[in-house]
């Protein structure tokens, strides 16, 4: 045991023991017919108890580690402490003894009698306050490794969470990669060789972008020009069947977001709402606060959302890993939700906490 806060707890303890037994006498020698040598009373029982500061820490320093590990382990352990048990009461007499003639409350010749009229009469006491020490150091030993435990948990539940959203961030990557040289392929097979090139250079521009940002996290306006760039390159493949804006109210903007949250939603509403369509539609990207939450709105006029359609019975990876990904880092402090859009089309919305870039 390190530090001050063990000498601390003994010394309060024990004083207040002594100052506990020091109004005993006080208060009985107040009593009719008593006749008590208060100095020599004070002298005795104080010392005695305040020598047990020094003991109580040098019992924690030698036995705070004796903890039985298993059954089989605690006469082992019992037997480890009778000698020091010992030892430690001869001491403590020897001590007291040692003090109280130094004081001139007990004769200069009878030292050792001393010691063993305490030992014939405090034992028993010696025993258990031991017994109470050492417990304590035992019990002060247990509940650090157990903090230390929970500390090495959350640790290692920090490090779980952070490679899993790793390789669930590894897994979205090459999903996007995909969907966009299949739209690249779509181009090339159309002869359209102006729209491959535009296509190829914004892609290069937003994967270098992807992969020059080594944190997990951008705030609001960084994601939002991130799909910008995205929707730059499906304005090549749709042509003029896109109108695409994005929306996002005053004081949003610092919100601190995942990397890639808002992507995956509107590539689903291109893919899955728009891109079956021959006549064109619209993408709406919003973004606002409510009080302790970002709310970002992803809606499309697209075909809608299939009969008996829900997100867990969905194929599709971007929604599931999205659904993945907010779970391993907001626990149960996020939403995720795909509705019917009035008029037709589909709006899905995320809720996280909002919480502001440094």
């Amino acid at each position: 045991m390190k530090g001050s806060m063990p000498w601390l707890a003994a010394a309060a303890f024990w004083l207040f023991v002594a100052i506990l037994y020091d109004g005993q006498i006080l208060w009985l020698s107040r009593m009719p017919g008593e006749r008590i040598d208060l100095r020599a009373a004070f002298a005795w029982q104080t010392t005695y108890y305040l020598l047990w500061i020094p003991l109580t820490l040098l019992v924690w320093r030698v036995t705070a580690e004796w903890i039985p590990e298993s059954s089989r382990d605690w006469l082992r352990t019992i037997l480890r402490h009778v000698p020091v048990v010992a030892a430690a009461a001869m001491l403590h007499f020897m001590l007291v003894t040692a003090v109280s003639v130094a004081l001139g409350v007990a004769p200069r010749g009878e030292f050792w009698p001393s010691v063993m009229m305490q030992m014939r009469g405090r034992l028993h006491l010696e025993v258990l306050i031991y017994t109470a020490a050492a417990g304590t150091g035992a019990a002060i030993v247990l509940h650090r490794r157990y903090r230390d435990r929970q500390i090495a948990a959350a640790n290692l539940q920090a490090e779980l969470s952070a490679a899993r959203l790793d390789a669930l961030r590894g897994q979205l990557q090459p999903h996007f990669l995909f969907n966009s040289l299949h739209s690249i392929a779509s181009l090339a097979r159309a002869g359209d060789t102006a729209g491959v090139v535009r296509l190829i250079a914004g892609l290069s521009e937003l994967l270098r972008h992807l992969l020059d940002h080594g944190d997990r996290h951008m705030s609001l306006r960084e994601e939002l020009r991130l799909v910008e760039r995205y929707l730059e390159i499906q304005r090549v493949r749709f042509a003029d069947r896109l109108q695409a804006t994005i929306e996002m109210d005053p004081g949003v903007e610092r919100a601190r977001v995942p990397l890639l949250v808002v992507q995956p939603l509107v590539e689903n509403a291109l893919r899955h709402g728009l891109g079956p369509r021959v006549e064109p539609g619209s993408l709406v990207v919003r973004a606002q606060r409510e009080a302790e939450w970002t709310r970002i709105d992803v809606e499309d006029s697209g075909e809608g959302l299939p009969p008996g359609w829900s997100r867990e019975s969905s194929s599709g990876t971007g929604l599931r890993n999205l659904a993945s990904r907010l779970a391993a880092e907001f626990g149960s402090a996020w939403s995720l939700d795909v509705l019917p859009r009035p008029g037709g089309g589909v709006v899905a919305t995320v809720r996280i906490p909002y919480v502001a870039v440094s």
